[in-house]
C-alpha cells in the first residue's frame, strides 16, 4: 500500500508492506532524493520479500523524500538539504554550483518528519535507516558525525557519498570527533580509480579506527560508475540492514 502527500516542502512515499498486520511494529527505511530513488528501492524490498528467507530481505516501511517535481532530482532543493554550511572559499570549478548549506535546517524537518510518520504508524525504533546517494551519501555521513540531531536512526547507508564538497570539509569535522557513533553504518562506493573512490575509502580507514567492524561495513563496485553503483549496491546494502549482527561481506 502506498500513499503520497505533503509535508511542508516535501512530498512522502510511504509504502507500507501487504505482509503487515495490524499493530505489528515494523522497520522503517528512510530513502533521500526519493524522486528517483524511492522507486528503485520500493520495488526492489518488495520483489524481495516475496522469499525473504532466502533473499535476506524482509518487509519493512519504506518513506521516500521527494520534491514537487517530475523531474528525478530537484537541483538547487538538493543542494541545499544535503549540505552543510562551507567553511572554505568556493572553488572555481564549483561557481556554477548551488551554494547549499542547509543541512542542519533539512536535519530539523527530517525530525519532524519521524515524530509525524511515529503518530501515525507502528514503528520499530531498533531498525531505522537512512539512505542516500551522492549528496544524499554526504547527508547520511555528515547526519552519521551529528547523531544528536537524528537520534532515531540506526543504521546509517550512503552510496557513492559526496565526500570532495567544501574541499572535504567532512574530514576536518571527523577529526575533532572525540567519538565516534556506535550506530551501524554502510557505505557503498563505484571502482572509479578517482575521488569518489579514494575518499570513500578515506571515511572508511579512519571509522574503522574507533568502531567495531560489525558496525560498518564497506563495498566497492568493480566497473560500476557514480550511478551505477546504486543498482549494484543496494540488495547488499538491505541484506546488511536487516541483519542484527554482521561482519564486512
Amino acid at each position: 500500500m502506498e500513499q503520497v502527500h505533503r509535508f511542508e516542502d516535501k512530498l512522502l512515499s510511504i509504502t507500507i508492506p501487504k505482509e503487515a498486520s495490524f499493530g505489528e511494529k515494523l522497520p522503517l527505511l528512510y530513502v533521500l532524493d526519493g524522486n528517483a530513488f524511492g522507486p528503485l528501492v520500493t520495488q526492489t524490498i518488495l520483489l524481495q520479500t516475496r522469499n525473504s528467507p532466502k533473499t535476506g530481505v524482509w518487509p519493512t516501511m519504506i518513506v521516500s523524500i521527494g520534491y514537487d517535481t517530475k523531474d528525478a532530482f530537484q537541483r538547487d532543493a538538493r543542494f541545499n538539504d544535503y549540505t552543510p554550511e562551507r567553511i572554505h572559499s568556493v572553488l572555481q570549478e564549483e561557481l556554477d554550483m548551488p551554494n547549499g548549506g542547509g543541512l542542519a535546517t533539512f536535519q530539523k524537518q527530517l525530525l519532524r518528519i519521524h515524530e509525524h510518520i511515529g503518530r501515525h504508524y507502528q514503528i520499530d525504533n531498533e531498525k531505522v535507516g537512512l539512505l542516500g546517494h551522492s549528496l544524499g551519501g554526504l547527508c547520511v555521513l555528515e547526519s552519521y558525525l551529528e547523531i544528536v540531531r537524528l537520534p532515531f536512526i540506526t543504521d546509517f547507508l550512503a552510496i557513492s557519498p559526496s565526500l570532495w564538497w567544501d574541499e572535504c570539509a567532512f574530514f576536518d569535522r571527523l577529526a575533532t570527533q572525540s567519538s565516534i557513533s556506535d550506530k551501524r553504518l554502510f557505505i557503498a562506493v563505484e571502482n572509479d580509480h578517482g575521488k569518489m573512490e579514494t575518499l570513500a575509502e578515506r571515511c572508511y580507514n579512519i571509522l574503522c579506527q574507533g568502531i567495531s567492524e560489525k558496525q560498518i561495513s564497506f563495498y566497492i563496485g568493480p566497473e560500476e560508475n557514480h550511478m551505477s553503483i546504486v543498482f549494484t549496491a543496494l540488495s547488499r546494502i538491505l541484506r546488511w540492514f536487516f541483519q542484527k549482527e554482521n561482519a564486512n561481506e
